[in-house]
């Protein structure tokens, strides 16, 4: 599998079932154990981290897949995040308020399974809506 609708579903996957339903073994079936983010090398236990974070953050998350673009070995996808923020996030201590930011995730994949993630999250967005 490369790209193209396999490679979509791949994403969508991770973000309905890793990041909102919480199967974050499921990241050994998604991340390639070479698998690079943001330029290091971490492996499927970096998402699976990532995620852990967020979910200890953020109850009832949820995320909206709003567009995916798909070509050669390379899988685009927008999303939406949503949650009650209820434990500390970048020293922000929880507020209870529900917030929501987009972000996009640029996959290349490589025989079934991503080998580097580079993304761009609202996160100043995210912030100020807890400040």
């Amino acid at each position: 599998m490369s790209g193209g609708e396999a490679g979509k579903e791949l994403a969508r996957r991770w973000l309905v079932e890793g990041w909102c339903g919480g199967d974050l073994a499921l990241a050994d079936r998604i991340f390639a154990p070479d698998f690079v983010l943001r330029g290091r090398r971490v492996g499927p236990e970096g998402p699976r981290e990532a995620a852990r974070r967020i979910r200890a953050s953020f109850a009832g998350m949820t995320v909206d897949v709003d567009l995916q673009v798909a070509e050669g070995d390379r899988v685009v996808t927008h999303y939406t995040a949503r949650g009650r923020h209820v434990a500390g996030y970048r020293g922000i201590p929880p507020t209870g308020r529900s917030a929501s930011a987009s972000g996009i995730q640029i996959w290349t994949l490589r025989d079934g399974l991503v080998v580097a993630d580079v993304n761009v999250f609202d996160e100043w967005g995210l912030v100020s809506q807890l400040r």
